[in-house]
């Protein structure tokens, strides 16, 4: 009895010793996993506005990373930083927060929209906010670890639209997201200071990221008439996109073809005819944009591929600078507007 009592207390004293060890092993193999790293978020948006705004001040606060592995409603960590980003500022990214965070692998990031400020016509608006929180999923993981500093870059897709008239302007302010982790060399020059800009337009990863992740959609025929609108969209980029609105806008007779604004929204919506875009495709035009309709889901055109959207029904322009609806041989300008979508062309109407 004696003899069994010792040996299964030597039995478990060496279990204990092996356990101890492989603890150790592990402990070992993973420091990594171990303290805490520095981790500075930067964010980056050249939006699309509409044509006069020279200027979009965004006021933000409670930035924050999502700890991989974690479901989306939990797992979100500070970091701390807050303050101003200049949305105009083409190629430039900000940092808008740093701080240190437990070594782990995130694999998301956001932050509240305050509120935002438009330069319209050398006039200070404030908009009205559809995309209160900004939500980036990365497409590679940030890994913040204790013995170098990780970065990550959210790339903001704005768009800025005077939903009104030139004179009495009302900006809605909607965006999407998508971040990725920041090269390591390049990270070792940027600043963990909260505010710092960086120069991102001769950077190679950069550009690989935007090209990985933009939606290229072109209208590539377009027929109007005054019951009648059919656009044939076709997306050559490497990302999939989201039709969410058309806007139709008369090109009066004064402007040329030539100064005909492609890459900028039309400066109102008076005397437009407006179009929602359902996730189905079911196009219903409206009177004005809310800002929950700038947050649904659109209609999808996937990378590499083709769509067709058609609206049949009388068209009318609102506001008081047309109530005739579509003319026969006059021009217009059809804008295509969504999530990861802006898109042009100008059509006669027949």
């Amino acid at each position: 009895m004696k003899k069994t009592y010792v040996a299964a207390i030597a039995i478990v004293a060496a279990v204990a010793i092996v356990l101890a060890a492989a603890v150790a092993t592990v402990q070992y193999q993973s420091p990594s996993q171990s303290g805490s790293g520095n981790l500075s978020i930067m964010g980056v948006d050249p939006p699309e506005a509409s044509q006069g705004v020279s200027h979009a001040m965004m006021h933000y606060s409670s930035v924050q990373a999502h700890k991989a592995g974690s479901s989306m409603s939990s797992g979100w960590v500070q970091v701390s930083g807050s303050g101003s980003m200049d949305l105009m500022a083409s190629g430039t990214a900000q940092v808008l927060a740093a701080s240190k965070v437990k070594a782990a692998s995130y694999d998301a990031f956001r932050f509240n929209v305050d509120s935002i400020d438009v330069v319209y016509n050398n006039r200070t608006y404030a908009a009205v906010v559809a995309s209160s929180t900004v939500t980036a999923t990365s497409r590679s993981a940030v890994s913040v670890n204790d013995s170098s500093s990780a970065s990550a870059l959210v790339d903001v897709r704005t768009v800025i639209q005077n939903t009104a008239t030139s004179t009495n302007p009302q900006f809605v302010f909607s965006a999407t997201a998508v971040a990725t982790s920041v090269p390591s060399q390049a990270t070792a020059s940027v600043s963990l200071q909260v505010g710092v800009t960086v120069d991102l337009s001769t950077q190679a990863w950069y550009s690989t990221f935007q090209a990985e992740t933009s939606a290229s959609v072109n209208v590539v025929a377009a027929t109007l008439s005054r019951d009648s609108l059919t656009l044939s969209l076709q997306n050559t980029g490497d990302a999939s996109g989201q039709i969410q609105e058309i806007i139709i806008t008369p090109v009066s007779a004064s402007t040329s073809l030539t100064s005909v604004i492609s890459i900028a929204l039309p400066a109102s919506f008076n005397g437009s005819a407006i179009f929602t875009v359902s996730g189905s495709g079911v196009v219903q035009q409206t009177s004005s944009i809310q800002a929950s309709m700038l947050t649904s889901a659109g209609t999808t055109v996937s990378s590499g591929s083709s769509s067709t959207i058609s609206y049949t029904g009388n068209i009318s322009m609102s506001g008081t600078t047309q109530t005739n609806g579509v003319v026969s041989g006059q021009q217009y300008l059809v804008t295509v507007i969504g999530s990861n979508v802006y898109a042009s062309t100008t059509v006669v109407a027949s």
